[in-house]
């Protein structure tokens, strides 16, 4: 197809939907809708973490929420991503849940609910990890 205005044929960008970092836990994040940008950028602050799948509104079992799938090196992040959350509920005078799965749909934890430490105990010991191969089953668990 050519892409009149440009006069070359399109090349559509790689599209990454699937997590990559060998040795990599997936977590999947759920919260408002509203705080997904600030989730995305806070998460990805320390380096430690990458979202791979994001949408800002997604719609599930009913509820709308944001949704995002991470593969993190580290859990660096979620302190940091803890810290956000205690200072945006203070700033904004709304309360809003950060809740944590694995494999999509197991519920792991929350930060209404549990502490930090608690949260990277589970994560580390729960999320399955990505592995080195590039075939279809790459994430055990």
């Amino acid at each position: 197809m050519v892409q009149w205005w440009r006069g070359k044929p399109f090349q559509p960008k790689e599209k990454v939907t699937e997590a990559r970092t060998p040795g990599a836990w997936i977590v999947t994040i759920r919260s408002a809708p509203l705080r997904y940008d600030e989730l995305r950028r806070v998460v990805e602050s320390t380096g430690e973490a990458r979202v791979y799948f994001g949408e800002a509104l997604a719609y599930l079992k009913g509820e709308a929420v944001a949704l995002l799938r991470i593969e993190a090196t580290g859990f660096g992040w979620l302190e940091a991503l803890h810290g956000w959350w205690q200072q945006a509920q203070k700033r904004d005078g709304i309360a809003f849940d950060v809740r944590f799965y694995i494999r999509d749909r197991e519920f792991v934890g929350s930060f209404q609910r549990d502490r930090v430490e608690e949260l990277v105990q589970r994560l580390r010991e729960r999320a399955p990890r990505v592995v080195p191969s590039r075939s279809r089953d790459d994430v055990t668990g």
